[in-house]
């Protein structure tokens, strides 16, 4: 027997993950108002991210808007299907790198 599709559960699993990646950005934040993000990362890496970082929290912002928030409209989530901003390509395999024997 299956069970019933339960709507408010995925909902509040939706709105965790925005929370959580909420809270990584504000990390962030932190992070380089001390300037502590210096001896964990290099420039580049921050950068790259607090990028990824906002990438993903207005992603999950619109997924899971804050319930205190005006509604979004709902052509708005189509959008998201469509934006290729959110999509990496594929990292090199290790296993095709040649390596030359010295």
């Amino acid at each position: 027997m299956t069970t019933p599709f339960d709507a408010s559960r995925y909902e509040r699993a939706l709105e965790r993950w925005r929370v959580l990646a909420e809270r990584r950005l504000e990390h962030m934040t932190e992070l380089y108002e001390t300037g502590r993000w210096r001896r964990y990362f290099s420039e580049d890496s921050f950068i790259g991210i607090v990028r990824e970082t906002k990438a993903a929290v207005e992603l999950w912002q619109r997924l899971a808007p804050d319930p205190d928030a005006e509604p979004a409209p709902v052509a708005q989530f189509f959008d998201i299907a469509d934006e290729r901003a959110f999509v990496r390509a594929p990292l090199p395999s290790p296993f095709t790198e040649q390596r030359s024997v010295a």
